[in-house]
């Protein structure tokens, strides 16, 4: 065995000379000749020992001695400074690179916590988690540095090389590339060493998240520790109420100051909130007290773990109920503290005299307001801490069908609260107006109530015109109409300041609109306008059959903002530009009246008896359903109106009745039907086109010996054999 020991130690000491041997450190970087992988020499691939690094620092410490007479006097003043430089961030870089940095190790869980101690660990990971978040930003920042300057390494990298051996500049090039590049992997080596702490850190955190999950399990019971949370709640409670007075005698001395300007109103401003923030502090602080007395009572008095607690429920009721309506008034304190160092930040910090104290005094109140908002966020935290360890206790003491409720109601709950989250995300801004999720369907329900109502109301006024027969339908229709566009209108404007939009500030958007209207909505706006006009100067309604210049015709049926809907006789529903009817030639066949009067021409053989003719159509006009016999001064008449070309031409001259007038094709049709009938029936002759051809000369013959002519050359043509 000894031995053994001997050879081993023979063999150690011929092993350090090699380790030596091998960890000697090569030539230092030439910083006239860096290549684009020198910091290899300070970590090869095979890691140096603490001595071989340092073996290779102190060589290019020799070097960069080496090298100062080369330096000339314009060089100098600053190359010294960075080879000292190198020289310390090279010594730190070999300090770091073998320490092992480890975060402050958390205490070990107990085996039973009183209600003060489960506050205590809750603390603990409440203080753990914010320095984690902090550092891990600072990581994060960190991080973002290190790649830019990593990119301007190589950026300067280049520019050296670029540079011939023989330029004077390649000598502080070169040692200002091996500053920069030294910097840089020390702050690399730093940002690795900060994040495996932070892992560290992200373990005992999820540890400790464990821990408190279930340390409701441990909780044991206090001495006298329920009186002392009671003694606390009264304690809180009146604070709490001292302050709100105090609030209230603020408010009330605010008012009555005639003299306040807008500065010394943001003071007041702040005061007041920070003492709002102190009083929601104690009215939170007084109701955590109290869940956690009634909790030590029922953590004395508990039998098996099924005692009812009401008052406990009551209790969480009450601080839930409190932090919900504090929640809004929070974002108000934050809002304010934000608003005011702007306006701080923006004033002259020199200011003099009564204005330069009030600033002064508008700082101080502000880091004072801070202050309260932290200690209000710590009190905040706590108490639902101790309301959750509540719930899960009046949990745990429920039956199955209770705690079946229970869950459902906190996980509603749960998602309500996230959902309303959401929703108050801001989308957008509107002329520094956020628009949330919340306020888009904001607009978008009151949009369609105001639609819902806008139907409502015509459909109203179609019932009451139709049991009212002195009203006329287009008069109602147009009533409804402007009802409609009024009542959206109003519903746009409505919405719209729902969510903060100040319409006097839109004036910029109103020349913008107005140019859009002169270019791309010119027809649309022409024809909504044109659309008003029609319902507003009547010669146009719902109900009346007109015909436009292009031919067209139809029973108008809708009026609407871009244009009218026409329905021909053949049922084809036609939209029609409502610029039209006021451009254009339009014939309104009932503007005025429902009675029309038409001419239905017809002919008949020249020696025919006008009076029989007459009879006839006469006739055929009273067996019409559409001729109008009631008027005496409106009766069917008889015209001769031309002699033609074959024969006597009349005109039946017809007065029809309102349902006709809007079927001109099928009333046309059904007199002349009826004419033709009773022609037939009278034996009157309806002729068909006559011509009469006189010849009065055939090659030079005349009358009969030219006839006669024309025969005998039409017997000797083969053609007509």
């Amino acid at each position: 065995m000894v031995m053994i020991l001997r050879w081993l130690c023979c063999l150690a000491l011929v092993a350090s000379p090699l380790v030596v041997a091998l960890e000697e450190a090569p030539p230092a970087p030439d910083a006239q000749a860096l290549d684009a992988g020198w910091w290899v020499y300070f970590e090869p691939t095979e890691p140096l020992s603490k001595k071989g690094l340092r073996a290779r620092i102190a060589k290019t410490r020799d070097s960069f001695e080496q090298l100062i007479p080369e330096i000339n006097d314009k060089q100098g003043k600053s190359l010294p400074l960075f080879m000292q430089q190198v020289n310390e961030r090279l010594e730190r870089f070999a300090n770091l690179r073998d320490l092992v940095v480890t975060p402050p190790p958390i205490p070990l869980p107990l085996e039973q916590y009183s209600l003060a101690g489960a506050e205590e660990r809750f603390m603990l990971w409440r203080n753990l988690q914010r320095a984690f978040e902090l550092e891990r930003s600072d990581l994060e920042w960190q991080q973002a540095q290190l790649a830019t300057g990593r990119k301007r390494q190589a950026k300067r990298r280049g520019e050296y090389l670029n540079l011939r051996e023989a330029d004077p500049q390649r000598l502080p090039q070169g040692i200002k590339l091996m500053a920069s590049r030294v910097n840089l992997e020390l702050a690399s080596l730093q940002n690795k060493q900060q994040a495996a702490k932070l892992k560290i850190v992200e373990d005992q955190l999820q540890r400790l998240v464990e821990e408190l999950a279930s340390i409701r399990l441990k909780l044991v019971a206090s001495p006298d520790a329920a009186a002392d949370f009671m003694r606390r709640q009264a304690e809180a409670q009146s604070k709490a109420d001292r302050l709100r007075e105090q609030a209230i005698e603020q408010s009330y001395t605010a008012l009555l100051d005639e003299s306040l300007d807008s500065d010394a109103l943001k003071y007041r401003a702040l005061v007041t909130a920070t003492i709002e923030i102190d009083t929601a502090i104690d009215e939170l602080a007084a109701k955590r007290y109290q869940a956690m007395a009634i909790l030590e009572t029922r953590l004395a008095t508990q039998q098996g773990g099924q005692q009812k607690s009401p008052d406990l429920r009551e209790a969480v009721k009450k601080f839930d109920d409190f932090s919900a309506g504090i929640k809004q008034q929070a974002q108000f304190w934050r809002s304010l503290n934000v608003q005011t160092r702007k306006f701080l930040a923006a004033q002259n910090s020199a200011m003099a005299g009564e204005q330069g104290a009030l600033l002064q005094r508008m700082n101080t109140q502000l880091e004072a307001n801070d202050l309260s908002l932290r200690e209000f966020e710590l009190e905040w935290d706590k108490g639902n801490f101790i309301i959750q360890i509540a719930q899960a206790t009046l949990k745990d003491g429920a039956g199955w069908l209770n705690r079946g409720l229970f869950a459902m109601d906190a996980g509603f709950e749960q998602g309500w609260d996230q959902l309303v989250e959401w929703m108050g995300a801001t989308l957008i801004e509107i002329n520094e107006v956020p628009l949330t999720a919340m306020g888009l369907l904001r607009v978008i329900f009151i949009v369609f109530l105001a639609l819902v109502v806008s139907k409502l109301l015509g459909r109203g006024l179609d019932q009451l015109a139709a049991h009212n027969e002195v009203l006329s339908p287009s008069a109602i229709y147009t009533l409804g109409r402007v009802i409609h566009y009024l009542v959206l209108v109003l519903g746009i404007i409505i919405a719209l300041s729902s969510i903060g939009l100040d319409f006097t500030k839109f004036a910029l958007f109103a020349s913008a609109l107005g140019v859009g209207i002169g270019f791309g909505l010119q027809n649309l706006i022409g024809n909504f306008v044109s659309g008003l006009i029609i319902l507003f100067e009547k010669s146009l309604k719902v109900g009346d059959f007109v015909e436009l210049s292009s031919g067209l015709s139809g029973e108008v049926k809708e009026i609407n903002m871009r244009g009218t809907l026409i329905t021909t006789n053949d049922n084809i529903d036609i939209i029609v530009p409502n610029s039209d009817f006021v451009n254009n030639q339009v014939t309104n066949w009932t503007l005025r009246e429902t009675y029309r009067r038409i001419h239905v021409p017809f002919g008949v053989a020249y020696g025919t008896d006008k009076d029989l003719v007459k009879r006839a159509a006469l006739e055929a006009a009273d067996d019409v359903k559409w001729t109008l016999n009631e008027d005496i001064n409106r009766k069917p008449q008889v015209w001769l109106v031309q002699f033609g070309d074959s024969s006597l031409n009349f005109e039946l001259v017809v007065w029809l009745q309102s349902e006709a007038v809007k079927r001109p094709g099928a009333v046309q049709a059904a007199y002349l039907w009826e004419i033709d009938t009773k022609l037939k029936q009278h034996g009157v002759e309806i002729p068909f086109p006559q011509r009469d051809l006189h010849l009065r000369s055939v090659f030079g013959q005349k009358d009969d010996a030219g006839l006669s002519l024309l025969n005998k050359q039409r017997d000797k043509d083969p053609a007509h054999q």
